[in-house]
């Protein structure tokens, strides 16, 4: 899906393609978001997508040690900083049960960013959708035929909620509407 969205032929994943295309801080880089995502991986998720697992079907090159070498390197930021980064982050949004109001947090079974996410009601003001047998942003793709009935069923839940808002937990005057 992704490639077809690109103009490109091929698609190098090679470490130095990546680190290149990282370094690229042009207006015209196809790989701004990318850029994005990886910066915010470096200073506040330390998600990083590694296969270390002898059961990982990727190679076993992308370890946590290379992918947290890529923050250093593009963006000079210090591996020893990564832990209390990640801590600050975690602390001031909470973590895995953070003060939110009226939010949605849908989630697959067989997607990743899960682990990142609230999977069970914290409290009556957020509600979660969990749809078993569905991979990352599934529900907000184009239905289709073969669509599971638990997705079909995770679509409607998540389209008969309101608008949500979102606060940050540390002061009133710092909330902000998404």
């Amino acid at each position: 899906m992704y490639h077809n969205t690109s103009d490109e032929s091929c698609l190098d994943v090679s470490h130095e393609e990546t680190v290149k295309n990282l370094m690229d801080t042009s207006h015209k880089s196809r790989r701004r978001a990318e850029r994005q995502w990886t910066y915010q991986t470096c200073t506040e998720f330390g998600f990083y997508q590694t296969c270390e697992d002898t059961t990982c079907p990727f190679s076993g090159m992308v370890t946590l040690q290379a992918q947290t070498k890529i923050c250093t390197k593009v963006f000079g930021i210090s591996q020893h900083s990564l832990p209390s980064r990640i801590a600050f982050t975690n602390s001031y949004y909470g973590g895995d049960n953070p003060n939110t109001y009226r939010v949605l947090y849908v989630n697959g079974g067989v997607d990743p960013w899960k682990e990142l996410s609230v999977v069970q009601d914290s409290s009556e003001e957020s509600q979660t959708v969990f749809i078993k047998d569905t991979a990352h942003c599934a529900d907000m793709s184009k239905e289709r035929l073969t669509d599971r009935h638990s997705l079909r069923k995770g679509r409607q839940v998540t389209a008969a909620q309101p608008l949500l808002t979102w606060r940050r937990p540390l002061r009133e005057e710092s909330s902000w509407v998404s």
